[in-house]
This record gives C-alpha cells, sequence and structure tokens, in this order.
C-alpha cells in the first residue's frame, strides 16, 4: 500500500497546467466566454450532441486532477490503449473527487470533477475491477488527499520564510489571531522563541503530529474508509483544524503577496492568449482540419498558412489520441475531440514553454 499511495501522490498533479490553479481558471473561462461560439461554426443552433453538459464539462470544470488520470490512461498511446498501464489501485489513489463526468447534487465529494466524461468508460473499468461503487472514494486515496494537505501547506510557508515574504514576527502575530479566531492553541504548534527555520521547527513537528494521528484514525476506522464513504482525514483527526488555520494564514499573507500575484495575473493571460491562438484551429472545418492531420500539408489557396504553422506547434503524441478518438465520429464531436487535443496539449506545458511560445505567437520573440 505505501508503494501505491507514493505513486498516487506523485501521479494526481501532473495534469496541472502551466501556471497551476490560474492557469485551470483561464481554460475555464476561455471556454465560458469563447467555447460555445467556436463550437457552433456559424450555426443558428448547437448540432446534436453538443448541448451534452458531459461533453462540455471537459472544459467547463476543467481540473487538473482529472487531467492526470486523462494522462495516465490515454494520452501516452506509444506501447497500447492503456496509456501509462498502471494498476488499478493506483489509478483510484489518485483520484481526490470520484465525480465522473458532472458533479452530482448528492455527491459526497462536490468540490470539483475527478475524471472526464471522455475516460468515464476508463474509470468505470477500474473501479469495478477495485468493487468500487459509483460516487464513492477509494480508501488509499484518503492517505493521499492527506499528504497532499500537509506537503503543500507546510511547503507554502517554509517558502515564505525563506523568500522573506513572512518573517518570525508576522507569522507568529497573525498565526496567533487566526488560532484564536478557530479555538486553537497555537502554543501546541508554534514555539515561544523566534522561528529561524520554519521547516524544521515547526513544520516537521505539525507534520509528524498529523501523521501519527491519521494513522490511528486510518486503522481505528477502516471499514468506513474502505466503504469510500468517509469524511476527509483532516476533518476528523484532532489537529486537522491547525491545516486549516495554517491554510487561512497562506491565502491571507502568502498568496496575496504583489510579486505572486502579478505571476498570477500574467500566467492567465499567457494561457488565455495561447487559447486565443490555438483557438484558431477550431474555426477550422472538420475537412480543413482533416487535410492538416492526414496530408500533412497546408491547403493551397485557402490562406490558411497560419492555422497550418500552429497546427505544426501541438505535439505529434497526442494527434494520435485525437486520431484514435475521431475514426467514426460526427462532426460535431469531432470538434470536441478537436478542443480536447489543444487542451491536452496547453495543459502539458511547463511555465516556461507557456511563456515562451506565447511570446513567440505574439511576435515579442523570436
Amino acid at each position: 500500500m505505501e508503494t501505491i499511495v507514493e505513486s498516487a501522490c506523485l501521479l494526481h498533479d501532473i495534469g496541472n497546467p502551466a501556471f497551476g490553479h490560474f492557469g485551470e481558471e483561464a481554460i475555464k473561462d476561455w471556454f465560458d466566454r469563447h467555447g460555445i461560439e467556436l463550437l457552433l461554426q456559424g450555426e443558428d443552433e448547437l448540432p446534436l450532441g453538443l448541448t451534452d453538459e458531459l461533453r462540455l464539462n471537459h472544459f467547463r470544470l476543467f481540473d487538473g486532477n482529472a487531467q492526470s488520470f486523462r494522462i495516465a490512461t490515454r494520452l501516452h498511446c506509444e506501447v497500447d490503449e492503456y496509456g501509462l498501464n498502471l494498476t488499478s489501485s493506483t489509478l483510484l489513489a489518485s483520484i481526490k473527487y470520484p465525480n465522473c463526468g458532472r458533479i452530482e447534487s448528492d455527491a459526497l465529494f462536490p468540490k470539483k470533477l475527478g475524471v472526464f466524461f471522455s475516460e468515464k468508460q476508463r474509470y468505470e473499468t477500474v473501479a469495478e475491477i477495485a468493487s468500487l461503487a459509483p460516487g464513492r472514494r477509494y480508501f488509499l486515496a484518503y492517505l493521499m488527499e492527506l499528504a497532499d494537505d500537509i506537503c503543500y501547506c507546510l511547503s507554502d510557508i517554509t517558502d515564505s520564510f525563506e523568500k522573506g515574504v513572512t518573517n518570525s514576527r508576522e507569522f507568529k502575530e497573525e498565526f496567533r489571531r487566526i488560532c484564536s479566531e478557530n479555538e486553537v492553541d497555537d502554543k501546541r504548534f508554534v514555539p515561544q522563541t523566534p522561528i529561524s527555520n520554519f521547516g524544521y521547527e515547526v513544520g516537521i513537528r505539525i507534520a509528524r503530529l498529523l501523521i501519527h494521528e491519521a494513522a490511528t484514525e486510518f486503522v481505528t476506522n477502516f471499514d468506513r474508509y474502505l466503504s469510500g464513504d468517509a469524511p476527509e482525514m483532516t476533518e476528523v483527526l484532532p489537529s486537522g483544524i491547525i491545516l486549516k488555520c495554517l491554510k487561512i494564514f497562506a491565502r491571507r499573507f502568502i498568496y496575496t503577496n504583489r510579486e505572486a500575484q502579478r505571476i498570477e495575473i500574467a500566467g492567465a493571460r499567457v494561457v488565455e492568449g495561447l487559447l486565443d491562438h490555438f483557438g484558431r484551429l477550431l474555426l477550422l472545418s472538420r475537412a480543413e482540419f482533416a487535410h492538416f492531420v492526414e496530408k500533412g500539408d497546408v491547403l493551397k489557396r485557402r490562406g490558411l498558412d497560419t492555422e497550418w504553422r500552429i497546427f505544426n506547434q501541438l505535439s505529434k503524441r497526442m494527434l494520435q489520441v485525437y486520431q484514435h478518438d475521431t475514426r467514426s465520429c460526427s462532426d460535431s464531436e469531432e470538434r470536441i475531440c478537436r478542443a480536447r487535443f489543444i487542451v491536452d496539449y496547453i495543459s502539458g506545458m511547463t511555465d516556461n514553454s507557456a511563456l515562451e511560445t506565447y511570446q513567440n505567437f505574439m511576435g515579442i520573440s523570436l
């Protein structure tokens, strides 16, 4: 189980686009504003099938965790159709929110989408292998989720100390106020002496305490976790409230840092700009785009030289997935697959590659 949880921790965030959560929001916002218009293609109403909420949710509810499952099961097709060929346990342990295609009104974990509609059949297959009921979380995913909560929260605050965004005095004053608001004794977790290294002096102590409590909780209530309907572990651990207080501190005093926000604002614009450029490919007819794909050349006398060059920036590996998915589908479904192809590519970029591509498209750099 240890190896599975470690693998799931590595896997669950690989689908995050450039600039992380701001990249996610940029993709959702762009498709909210432009998606329907582009998919209409000049028609008065959406072709049959495009009104299907499950298909549009791929973009309107885009999430890096759902993209991770897609990467692992669909976007690596060099050997066979099973992607990275991971075990059912590893795949299921990486899914925080077992919401497939849509978030039901009575969902146990309603925060986000966990699996796109395009991977619904594959998710249901691995869930059946593991005897996991619909909407239930896999028991090892609880440990992955807690590990993620502990790590990103503590590491963000550690980084803020190292970068001079916050210091010992400011942290203690504000954290004491937050703990008081939530009726928590901050002295249990924070030393009275000045903090010179947050990771060693505070972070490790809190992490060890939470790990110990989580081990006891998991073993004691194993049957409920196995059933997949237990609440988040941070909600039931005696010291889980301290993570809440740390997250509040991070939101108020780290994520609001001017430098961080400038990067996030710029990152959102970069992702939007990339979608603006690659979105030109969604304006092509199916025949025009098929000529790019099948003939490997630009249509003569059609004025599509720029679109042809934009097309050539896309991943050849992801192109294989697009070709597989569109072998026998309607024109409306092909447009959805084409949009997925573009989002797959953009969400696979690093911050630096996204910025470089955007600057190139804008003529800022060569």
